[in-house]
């Protein structure tokens, strides 16, 4: 049969592209048809992240409007794999083929919610914004457009929280994940049965958010092997009062400065991280010693190396101040000023 075809195909050369062209179209109609969207391409927003916000350790996170950029579009028929195409903060690192985190993190959720149905393959443009290695939540971006994409193109109809478990499968820690599907700022945890759980809260408007970003790389798995394996109860017991406190402070309407400057205070992590950020004790000790009084409080990012700042004004500034504590320490960095994001991840079909 195949013989067959190759032979009409090199006689009828016309007549086999417009055929070729038809299933093309075909695919495209198809995929684009799940659940009745339109459309050929589908375009995927995921934000960065911060987790912990210092009292929280595994526990709190928040969404920047700083966003990745995932467009996908059926692989031409035939088509051996998926195949990743990159822009922006590790381009060159990123894998360009089916080992990519995003296209593992969409197998996870089809096999978890739908192992009968097979992922099509698809040609995928990523644009990342977010900086591999440095505590913005580069995977947990990678990991929830993965499985929206899966969502998506399998027409799963899956909720936020069956999102979150699908992702649990690729991060354990759903502190930077659920932010980033979520959007604004999350408390999250995992059950005793292995699900998700997760809680938005808000973040007063008047609050930003200052980044600074040294120009070296902290390993997740490093920064948590110089964690102790016990801790005092005192030292428990005071970060769990400030975490029991720091969302609603965050989300008061009145702006208490002097409560949530209290509740940014941690002894889990922070301290044991210090000896791998030089610089960060003196920038965590900024909003004592600067004088500025925009300057409410200063917290390791996820595991670092980037530090974060809430601010209410006078942003450059304070990340000139945070700048200076990391030159003093022999460390290049850079600053972002960001605000939070109200919306999370979004998916969206387009011709």
């Amino acid at each position: 049969m195949a013989s067959k075809l190759a032979s009409w195909a090199a006689e009828q050369p016309v007549l086999a592209a417009a055929a070729v062209a038809s299933a093309t179209s075909a695919s495209l109609y198809l995929l684009s048809k799940v659940l009745g969207k339109t459309g050929s391409v589908l375009t995927i927003t995921v934000p960065a992240t911060t987790a912990n916000l210092a009292c929280g350790f595994d526990a709190f996170g928040a969404a920047f409007e700083l966003r990745m950029v995932m467009q996908s579009r059926p692989a031409p028929p035939g088509s051996p794999a998926t195949v990743f195409s990159y822009t922006g903060e590790g381009a060159s690192q990123a894998p360009t083929g089916e080992s990519n985190l995003i296209w593992r993190s969409a197998l996870a959720c089809a096999n978890m919610f739908a192992p009968d149905k097979p992922m099509p393959k698809l040609l995928i443009k990523v644009h990342n914004p977010v900086p591999f290695g440095r505590g913005l939540g580069s995977s947990a971006t990678a990991i929830i457009a993965g499985v929206m994409l899966a969502n998506e193109v399998l027409g799963l109809r899956l909720t936020h929280g069956q999102l979150i478990d699908a992702a649990l499968i690729m991060e354990n820690h759903p502190d930077n994940i659920a932010p980033a599907l979520y959007g604004g700022a999350v408390s999250s945890g995992v059950g005793e049965d292995g699900r998700s759980m997760v809680r938005p809260f808000g973040i007063n408007s008047a609050i930003k958010a200052v980044v600074l970003i040294p120009a070296f790389e902290v390993e997740t798995e490093k920064a948590r092997q110089v964690l102790p394996l016990t801790y005092s109860r005192e030292d428990v017991v005071f970060n769990v009062q400030r975490a029991g406190m720091l969302p609603l402070a965050l989300s008061s309407r009145t702006l208490e400065v002097g409560l949530i400057r209290e509740c940014m205070k941690d002894r889990l992590h922070q301290q044991y991280r210090a000896p791998l950020i030089p610089g960060l004790v003196e920038c965590m000790q900024l909003p004592q010693t600067s004088g500025n009084p925009h300057l409410i409080a200063t917290a390791l990012s996820g595991a670092g190396p980037t530090i974060l700042s809430l601010c209410t004004g006078d942003l450059h500034n304070i990340g000139g101040l945070m700048s200076d504590c990391m030159a003093k320490k022999g460390v290049k960095s850079r600053i972002l000023v960001l605000p939070f994001a109200s919306k999370g991840a979004t998916a969206k079909w387009s011709m």
